[in-house]
Protein backbone atom coordinates (compact mmCIF):
# COMPACT_ATOMS: atom_id res chain seq x y z
CA UNK A 1 0.00 0.00 0.00
CA UNK A 2 2.90 2.30 0.77
CA UNK A 3 4.24 2.71 -2.85
CA UNK A 4 1.05 3.44 -4.02
CA UNK A 5 0.41 6.52 -2.28
CA UNK A 6 4.06 7.46 -2.62
CA UNK A 7 3.66 8.55 -6.36
CA UNK A 8 1.00 9.44 -8.11
CA UNK A 9 1.45 7.62 -11.38
CA UNK A 10 2.51 3.90 -11.53
CA UNK A 11 2.74 2.02 -14.86
CA UNK A 12 0.57 -0.92 -16.00
CA UNK A 13 1.65 -3.93 -17.91
CA UNK A 14 1.40 -2.23 -20.98
CA UNK A 15 3.60 0.84 -19.83
CA UNK A 16 0.51 3.38 -19.14
CA UNK A 17 0.58 5.18 -16.38
CA UNK A 18 -2.61 4.68 -13.91
CA UNK A 19 -3.28 6.75 -11.05
CA UNK A 20 -3.00 5.30 -7.62
CA UNK A 21 -6.54 5.80 -7.12
CA UNK A 22 -7.92 3.48 -9.57
CA UNK A 23 -4.82 1.02 -8.50
CA UNK A 24 -6.52 1.73 -4.88
CA UNK A 25 -10.23 1.34 -6.31
CA UNK A 26 -9.04 -2.38 -8.23
CA UNK A 27 -7.01 -3.21 -4.86
CA UNK A 28 -10.07 -2.72 -2.69
CA UNK A 29 -12.40 -4.81 -5.03
CA UNK A 30 -9.63 -7.77 -4.93
CA UNK A 31 -9.42 -7.61 -0.77
CA UNK A 32 -13.75 -7.77 -1.20
CA UNK A 33 -13.19 -10.48 -3.31
CA UNK A 34 -11.24 -12.61 -1.27
CA UNK A 35 -13.10 -11.76 2.14
CA UNK A 36 -13.78 -14.66 3.69
CA UNK A 37 -14.98 -13.27 7.01
CA UNK A 38 -18.46 -13.32 5.76
CA UNK A 39 -19.66 -10.24 7.00
CA UNK A 40 -20.41 -8.87 3.04
CA UNK A 41 -22.78 -12.26 3.22
CA UNK A 42 -24.68 -11.57 6.16
CA UNK A 43 -24.62 -7.73 4.63
CA UNK A 44 -26.26 -8.86 1.70
CA UNK A 45 -28.97 -11.36 3.27
CA UNK A 46 -30.14 -8.44 5.63
CA UNK A 47 -30.41 -5.81 2.79
CA UNK A 48 -32.03 -8.03 -0.35
CA UNK A 49 -35.18 -9.06 1.83
CA UNK A 50 -36.12 -5.59 2.58
CA UNK A 51 -35.55 -4.21 -1.13
CA UNK A 52 -37.46 -6.98 -2.25
CA UNK A 53 -40.71 -6.39 -0.12
CA UNK A 54 -40.08 -2.34 -0.64
CA UNK A 55 -41.01 -3.32 -4.34
CA UNK A 56 -43.47 -5.26 -3.68
CA UNK A 57 -45.01 -2.34 -1.70
CA UNK A 58 -44.85 -0.15 -4.47
CA UNK A 59 -46.16 -2.57 -7.20
CA UNK A 60 -49.23 -3.39 -4.40
CA UNK A 61 -49.31 0.34 -3.94
CA UNK A 62 -49.36 0.86 -8.19
CA UNK A 63 -51.71 -1.62 -8.49
CA UNK A 64 -54.60 -0.12 -6.17
CA UNK A 65 -54.19 3.44 -7.54
CA UNK A 66 -54.41 2.14 -10.90
CA UNK A 67 -57.16 -0.20 -10.23
CA UNK A 68 -58.86 2.68 -8.52
CA UNK A 69 -58.47 5.29 -10.92
CA UNK A 70 -59.91 2.97 -13.72
CA UNK A 71 -62.98 2.10 -11.80
CA UNK A 72 -64.02 5.94 -11.45
CA UNK A 73 -63.97 6.17 -15.10
CA UNK A 74 -66.12 3.37 -16.02
CA UNK A 75 -68.36 4.39 -12.99
CA UNK A 76 -68.55 8.17 -14.50
CA UNK A 77 -69.16 6.74 -18.20
CA UNK A 78 -71.80 3.95 -16.88
CA UNK A 79 -73.81 6.37 -14.73
CA UNK A 80 -73.76 9.10 -17.52
CA UNK A 81 -75.56 5.99 -19.96
CA UNK A 82 -78.03 5.77 -17.18
CA UNK A 83 -78.57 9.28 -16.36
CA UNK A 84 -79.86 10.15 -20.34
CA UNK A 85 -81.38 7.17 -20.93
CA UNK A 86 -79.00 5.33 -23.23
CA UNK A 87 -78.71 1.88 -22.30
CA UNK A 88 -78.91 -0.76 -24.71
CA UNK A 89 -81.40 -3.63 -24.85
CA UNK A 90 -78.16 -5.73 -23.46
CA UNK A 91 -78.01 -3.58 -20.03
CA UNK A 92 -81.48 -4.68 -19.53
CA UNK A 93 -80.33 -6.58 -16.31
CA UNK A 94 -77.52 -6.28 -13.65
CA UNK A 95 -75.39 -8.95 -15.33
CA UNK A 96 -76.09 -7.34 -18.73
CA UNK A 97 -75.41 -4.04 -17.47
CA UNK A 98 -71.82 -5.34 -15.56
CA UNK A 99 -70.39 -6.52 -18.86
CA UNK A 100 -71.62 -3.97 -21.72
CA UNK A 101 -71.45 -1.30 -19.59
CA UNK A 102 -69.31 -1.06 -16.69
CA UNK A 103 -66.92 -3.54 -18.07
CA UNK A 104 -66.64 -2.22 -21.66
CA UNK A 105 -65.58 1.10 -20.19
CA UNK A 106 -62.79 -0.56 -18.09
CA UNK A 107 -58.96 -0.32 -19.26
CA UNK A 108 -57.85 -3.59 -20.93
CA UNK A 109 -56.32 -5.83 -18.52
CA UNK A 110 -58.93 -5.52 -15.50
CA UNK A 111 -61.47 -8.53 -15.32
CA UNK A 112 -64.71 -8.16 -15.56
CA UNK A 113 -64.74 -10.64 -12.87
CA UNK A 114 -63.38 -8.76 -10.14
CA UNK A 115 -66.48 -6.11 -10.42
CA UNK A 116 -69.46 -5.97 -8.35
CA UNK A 117 -72.11 -3.25 -9.07
CA UNK A 118 -75.13 -1.94 -7.30
CA UNK A 119 -77.25 0.39 -9.16
CA UNK A 120 -80.39 1.94 -6.72
CA UNK A 121 -82.73 4.64 -7.64
CA UNK A 122 -85.28 7.04 -5.57
CA UNK A 123 -87.17 10.32 -5.42
CA UNK A 124 -86.97 12.67 -2.79
CA UNK A 125 -90.91 12.79 -2.40
CA UNK A 126 -94.14 10.44 -2.92
CA UNK A 127 -93.28 6.69 -2.66
CA UNK A 128 -89.43 6.75 -2.51
CA UNK A 129 -87.25 7.45 0.78
CA UNK A 130 -84.66 10.02 -0.64
CA UNK A 131 -81.24 9.52 -0.39
CA UNK A 132 -81.58 8.54 3.27
CA UNK A 133 -82.60 5.37 2.19
CA UNK A 134 -78.88 4.37 1.54
CA UNK A 135 -77.85 5.58 4.42
CA UNK A 136 -77.33 3.98 8.30
CA UNK A 137 -80.10 3.89 10.40
CA UNK A 138 -77.56 5.76 12.87
CA UNK A 139 -76.55 7.50 9.46
CA UNK A 140 -72.85 7.35 10.47
CA UNK A 141 -72.40 4.99 7.32
CA UNK A 142 -73.35 3.88 4.35
CA UNK A 143 -75.70 0.87 3.81
CA UNK A 144 -73.43 -1.94 3.16
CA UNK A 145 -73.43 -3.63 -0.08
CA UNK A 146 -73.26 -7.25 -0.37
CA UNK A 147 -70.35 -8.14 -2.74
CA UNK A 148 -72.45 -10.65 -5.14
CA UNK A 149 -73.78 -9.44 -8.06
CA UNK A 150 -76.23 -12.07 -7.29
CA UNK A 151 -77.76 -9.79 -4.26
CA UNK A 152 -76.91 -6.38 -5.59
CA UNK A 153 -79.35 -3.92 -6.39
CA UNK A 154 -79.95 -3.57 -10.23
CA UNK A 155 -82.87 -0.07 -10.74
CA UNK A 156 -82.23 2.13 -14.08
CA UNK A 157 -85.03 4.06 -12.70
CA UNK A 158 -87.57 6.84 -14.44
CA UNK A 159 -86.81 10.31 -15.89
CA UNK A 160 -86.37 12.26 -12.93
CA UNK A 161 -85.65 10.20 -10.55
CA UNK A 162 -82.24 10.08 -8.37
CA UNK A 163 -80.04 7.16 -9.02
CA UNK A 164 -76.86 6.07 -6.57
CA UNK A 165 -74.70 3.62 -8.56
CA UNK A 166 -71.86 2.21 -6.54
CA UNK A 167 -68.60 -0.18 -8.79
CA UNK A 168 -66.09 -2.20 -6.86
CA UNK A 169 -63.31 -3.95 -7.77
CA UNK A 170 -61.47 -6.73 -6.37
CA UNK A 171 -57.85 -6.06 -6.50
CA UNK A 172 -55.68 -8.26 -5.63
CA UNK A 173 -53.42 -8.27 -2.74
CA UNK A 174 -50.02 -10.15 -2.67
CA UNK A 175 -48.34 -8.08 -0.32
CA UNK A 176 -47.58 -9.45 3.07
CA UNK A 177 -47.89 -5.98 4.48
CA UNK A 178 -51.67 -5.35 2.83
CA UNK A 179 -53.14 -8.79 3.93
CA UNK A 180 -52.57 -7.44 7.54
CA UNK A 181 -52.70 -4.06 8.24
CA UNK A 182 -55.16 -2.90 4.60
CA UNK A 183 -58.11 -5.79 6.24
CA UNK A 184 -57.50 -8.34 2.79
CA UNK A 185 -60.48 -10.11 2.56
CA UNK A 186 -60.95 -13.64 0.91
CA UNK A 187 -63.27 -13.42 -1.96
CA UNK A 188 -63.87 -16.42 -4.65
CA UNK A 189 -61.33 -17.88 -3.55
CA UNK A 190 -57.91 -14.95 -3.57
CA UNK A 191 -56.94 -12.53 -1.37
CA UNK A 192 -58.61 -9.27 -2.18
CA UNK A 193 -59.19 -5.35 -1.06
CA UNK A 194 -62.02 -3.73 -2.61
CA UNK A 195 -61.65 -0.33 -4.62
CA UNK A 196 -64.80 1.68 -4.70
CA UNK A 197 -66.30 4.34 -7.09
CA UNK A 198 -69.46 5.66 -6.46
CA UNK A 199 -72.13 8.71 -7.89
CA UNK A 200 -75.18 10.16 -6.91
CA UNK A 201 -77.02 11.77 -9.80
CA UNK A 202 -80.53 12.69 -11.37
CA UNK A 203 -82.49 11.09 -14.76
CA UNK A 204 -82.63 13.46 -17.27
CA UNK A 205 -86.37 13.75 -18.64
CA UNK A 206 -85.93 11.66 -21.62
CA UNK A 207 -89.02 10.83 -23.60
CA UNK A 208 -87.41 7.06 -24.71
CA UNK A 209 -85.41 4.58 -23.39
CA UNK A 210 -84.44 1.03 -24.47
CA UNK A 211 -83.94 -0.50 -21.01
CA UNK A 212 -87.53 -0.99 -18.76
CA UNK A 213 -87.63 0.88 -15.52
CA UNK A 214 -89.34 -1.27 -13.63
CA UNK A 215 -87.61 -2.00 -10.12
Amino acid sequence: MTRFIKSSYRDDIAGRAVPVVTRLSRWRVDGFRRSSDGATAVEFALVIPLFCLLLIEIFQGGLYIFCTAALEKATSDASRAVMIGALSASASTASGFRTSVVCANLIAGLSCDNVVTSLQTTTLSGSGTGFSKFVSADELSLVPVTMNNAQTDYCTGAPGTYGYIQVFYAVPVFSPIWRTLANATDWNGAKVVFTRAAIAFRNEPYTTANVATGC
